[in-house]
């Protein structure tokens, strides 16, 4: 066995190796034994190299725009929080915990390290007030204190953590705590990250504002967010930063230009400014990128509603939902539409005129993209658009092609509703007086 005390490997002090009946002294072994046991000591997350990794997706199908390393493990860190809240949201969407209830503070919680909001243990706090201590700084106090709420202990809300992450498709991810402090076990990926972003923003839309919150008042003093790209880069309206020293900097974001969503993910920063540079670097590539080839038939029909089909993994990222693939009706429409160069309008079903309609976006670049933003649009207001009926324009004016997406056959309520629910999620919506219901012909454009 090896003698020797805790002075002694501190001062490099000589210690022995003893067997029966002899002893052996083994200076030359000190120093490595030193060596090796402050590293343990340490840095126990640092047996797994830092890894960079990156990926950037489409927020209304799943494909997958760009990435790097995307299903290599690392430790999440703050980003563990978006699981946290992705729960809460759900407590509360189900009745099971309302925004102003206030939530017990417990030894545990308020023994949390920084980050955090000072909570003291015996106090309370508001469910919106934890949710806004997380998003905006990250405070691990808030954390625990809805993880406590929701699971009864931290450990038991890991468990819930780990069930909902198995249930939506974050195959390669494990949970240990509420808040993402360092924990050998906890690791995650950019691609399981961006997946946990789908479900959050296509399961609770309702809750998405939150993420847009730069700074909240709070206890006489006004708590900062840490995104820097709120407010710094155009659509950006969310979602997450992360940091522990074994992980690097870590990012998840979302951004939305005429109606079209992407969601980036960076893992593994070397400092907060080279991480964003990249999700920067990211998003413009995804809002950039030409799509080839011919697009796939418009999904449009009397009733739009998606369905619960799950996306493909090896091409996707999964997602809680899917568009519902074109009926075979809607399929040859479109293409007879689409075989007659000269007519302007693409239109895959009749309609029957109303007083409204809502034009949603700018002028799409293909018919791909303007298929996308319908349905985003669906998928943030799905109450609103039940059973809406959906028109793609194709317009020729000033030698420019382009796509225009609207709605159609709706009162002036309605119109206006929509295009407040819209508008509130960073779509651009105008409301319009429609055209006649008589739709030209293709002898009619001339």
């Amino acid at each position: 066995m090896i003698e020797g005390t805790a002075g002694d490997l501190q001062s490099g002090s000589n210690l022995c190796l003893s067997a029966p009946g002899s002893h052996l002294k083994l200076t030359w072994l000190a120093p490595f034994l030193i060596a090796v046991g402050a590293a343990i000591i340490a840095s126990p997350l640092r047996a797994m190299a830092m890894v960079h990794a990156s990926i950037v997706v489409d927020a209304a199908t799943g494909r997958v725009l760009e990435s790097h390393n995307p299903d290599t493990q690392t430790y999440p860190a703050s980003l563990t929080k978006l699981m946290t809240l992705y729960l809460t949201f759900a407590a509360l969407a189900h009745g099971k915990l309302r925004l102003d209830q206030r939530l017990p503070v417990s030894v545990h919680a308020a023994a949390q390290s920084p980050t955090k909001l000072g909570l003291r243990p015996g106090g309370t706090i508001t469910v919106k007030s934890a949710i806004l201590g997380v998003v905006t700084r990250s405070a691990n106090d808030a954390a625990v204190v809805l993880g406590e709420a929701l699971g009864g202990s931290e450990t038991s809300f890991a468990r819930m953590m780990n069930a909902e992450a198995q249930r939506i498709g974050m195959k390669r991810t494990r949970f240990e705590n509420a808040s993402g402090l360092p924990n050998p076990e906890q690791k995650t990926t950019a691609r399981d990250m961006a997946t946990l972003a789908l479900a959050l923003i296509h399961t609770f839309p309702q809750y998405y504002h939150f993420f847009s919150v730069r700074q909240f008042y709070f206890h006489g003093q006004i708590i900062q967010g840490h995104d820097h790209l709120l407010g710094n880069y155009p659509g950006c309206d969310g979602m997450k930063t992360g940091f522990i020293r074994a992980s690097g900097y870590n990012l998840v974001s979302s951004a939305v230009r005429d109606g079209h969503r992407v969601i980036g993910v960076v893992l593994g920063g070397e400092t907060y400014a080279r991480r964003d540079r990249e999700m920067r670097h990211l998003l413009n590539v995804a809002f950039a990128e030409e799509l080839d080839g011919a697009p796939a038939p418009v999904t449009l029909a009397s009733t739009i509603e998606p369905s619960s089909a799950p996306l493909e993994a090896d091409h996707r990222v999964p997602g809680p939902q899917q568009p519902a693939r074109p009926t075979a009706k809607a399929k040859s429409v479109y293409e007879a539409a689409a075989s007659r160069t000269r007519r302007h309008r693409e239109v895959v079903m009749a309609r029957t005129p109303r007083d409204y309609s809502i034009r949603i976006g700018g002028a799409f670049r293909t018919l791909r993209h303007a298929r996308w933003a319908m349905h985003s649009a669906i998928r943030t207001a799905p109450r609103e658009l039940h059973g809406a009926r959906f028109e793609l324009v194709h317009d020729k004016q000033r030698g420019r092609h382009g796509y225009i997406l609207q709605v159609v056959d709706l009162s002036e309520w309605r119109a206006r509703k929509v295009c407040r629910k819209l508008k509130r999620r960073r779509f651009d919506c105008e409301v319009r007086e429609p055209v006649s219901a008589r739709l030209p012909s293709a002898s009619e454009d001339g």
